[in-house]
C-alpha cells in the first residue's frame, strides 16, 4: 500500500499526547533559568502578556518572549536545551491518545503529528514519547544573530494547509485534538476525536463540527 492510499490519522500534540502548552512551558523554563532573563521578562510581562490573548498582537508577544528566552543562545545550544526539557515534559503523556496512535500504526495507517509547538521541541518530545519514526509537522523557527525567531506557524487553518503541503489528500480518515482551535482540522476528517476536552471546548466543537465527535478520556494515568 502506497503512502497516497493509506488511511491518514492526524494527532495534535499539546493536551492531546502530552499535557500542557509545550512551547509556552519551555519558553517559561528558559526565561527563569537565568536571573537577568527572569527580571527583564517580569518587567515586560505587563506589556506583552495581554497581547497573547489578541489575534492581531499574539505573534508580536510570542516573538518578544521567544527572543528574550533565546537571546545569546546558539542554535545548537537552543536545541540541546529543548531536548533536555523534552525528557521531563514527555512524562506528562496522555495514555488514551498514545494508545490510539499506536493502534493506527499497528493497522498500517499513516500517522502524522501536527502541532503549533515549534521544532526542535516538538520533534524532541515525540522522540521521548517513543514516536521518533512518526511524521511531525510543527511550527518552525529560524536562528538569527541575537536569538530564535518564528518563521512558519502551524495553528488552526494552518494545520490543514501544512498537511496539503505534505502531500496529504483531504479528507483525512481520523483527527485527534482537545481544542476548538483545531476545528478546521476536525472538519477535514471523516472521524473526529476529542481527547479530554474542556467543557467549553466540547460544547463549542459539538455545535460547530458537522457529524459525530467521539470523546476519549483517561480514567487513570
Amino acid at each position: 500500500m502506497t503512502a497516497s492510499t493509506r488511511r491518514v490519522a492526524v494527532f495534535d500534540l499539546d493536551d492531546t499526547l502530552v499535557r500542557g502548552d509545550s512551547f509556552a512551558q519551555f519558553t517559561r523554563h528558559l526565561l527563569f533559568r537565568q536571573r537577568w532573563r527572569a527580571a527583564v521578562s517580569l518587567v515586560l510581562a505587563p506589556l506583552l502578556a495581554p497581547m497573547l490573548f489578541l489575534s492581531p498582537t499574539r505573534r508580536v508577544a510570542i516573538t518578544g518572549f521567544l527572543w528574550l528566552a533565546s537571546a545569546g543562545l546558539s542554535e545548537a545550544q537552543f536545541t540541546a536545551l529543548a531536548e533536555q526539557f523534552a525528557a521531563t515534559h514527555a512524562q506528562r503523556r496522555i495514555t488514551v491518545a498514545l494508545d490510539r496512535l499506536q493502534h493506527h500504526l499497528a493497522t498500517g495507517d499513516r500517522v502524522i503529528i501536527v502541532t503549533a509547538c515549534a521544532d526542535p521541541l516538538a520533534t524532541a518530545i515525540c522522540a521521548k514519547l517513543g514516536l521518533g519514526k512518526v511524521e511531525v509537522i510543527a511550527a518552525r523557527l529560524r536562528a538569527g544573530r541575537t536569538g530564535m525567531w518564528p518563521v512558519l506557524g502551524c495553528q488552526g487553518p494552518q494545520k490543514v494547509q501544512r498537511l496539503r503541503d505534505a502531500g496529504v489528500t483531504l479528507p483525512i480518515h481520523s483527527a485527534y485534538t482537545d481544542s476548538f482551535s483545531d476545528l478546521p482540522l476536525l472538519r477535514a476528517a471523516t472521524h473526529r476525536y476529542l481527547i479530554e476536552p474542556s467543557t467549553q471546548d466540547l460544547a463549542r466543537l459539538q455545535a460547530a463540527s458537522p457529524g459525530a465527535v467521539t470523546v476519549l478520556r483517561t480514567s487513570a494515568e
